[in-house]
């Protein structure tokens, strides 16, 4: 699956080798949405005692949804590569 809108930043990312093209098992998503749900269930019930730790976790369960909707594309971060942040 292809959108206009990022792709050029996508192609990019995968030239640089931050991304690399995953097939098969390792393109199915549902594995990461599943852990993304785990994350967002985690921290709604944490939110009352510890804020800081549920916002940690709500970050998780967003960065693991992204992880599942890049997989399902296709690229997949490259994790023998440093992070793209530093």
């Amino acid at each position: 699956m292809r959108w206009a809108s990022g792709e050029a930043i996508v192609e990019q990312l995968l030239a640089k080798g931050h991304l690399e093209r995953v097939q098969g098992a390792q393109a199915d998503g549902w594995s990461w949405l599943d852990r993304a749900r785990q994350a967002l269930d985690a921290a709604r019930l944490v939110a009352a005692a510890a804020p800081d730790s549920s916002i940690i976790l709500a970050y998780d369960a967003a960065r693991q949804a992204c992880v599942a909707l890049l997989a399902q594309q296709g690229p997949a971060p490259n994790h023998r590569r440093r992070p793209l942040c530093r």
